[in-house]
């Protein structure tokens, strides 16, 4: 059974990757080697590798508590939206932002009565 995914996302830099992760979206910094480095949170890990040319960018979707409170917080601080919140069809409310590499990240929270 699969328990955790890291996603290895190819970056320029990932030493600035990590800092706006940390900065930007609150994450926590995890090691630095070089040409490699990560991210974390309670059940998330990211891993950011030194891409030598241009990379096809990756798409995430995140589970999270309160999507409306995070797109407020990320707006706030300036994160590209590149979908805005709503609520979908599958039963999430959510919305898309964009990293500074043009990698996305689904966040959403569920909006079915459990």
């Amino acid at each position: 059974m699969w328990k955790f995914v890291t996603p290895q996302l190819p970056v320029r830099d990932p030493e600035a990757s990590q800092r706006w992760y940390r900065d930007v979206l609150g994450l926590k910094p995890g090691f630095v080697r070089p040409g490699f480095a990560a991210v974390r949170d309670e059940a998330v890990e990211l891993f950011f590798s030194r891409a030598d040319g241009p990379a096809q960018p990756t798409l995430c979707a995140v589970r999270v508590d309160d999507a409306d409170g995070l797109y407020a917080i990320y707006r706030e601080r300036g994160v590209e939206i590149a979908e805005p919140i709503a609520d979908r069809v599958w039963g999430v409310r959510e919305f898309t932002l964009r990293d500074p590499d043009g990698h996305r990240f689904r966040l959403g929270h569920s909006t079915r009565q459990r």
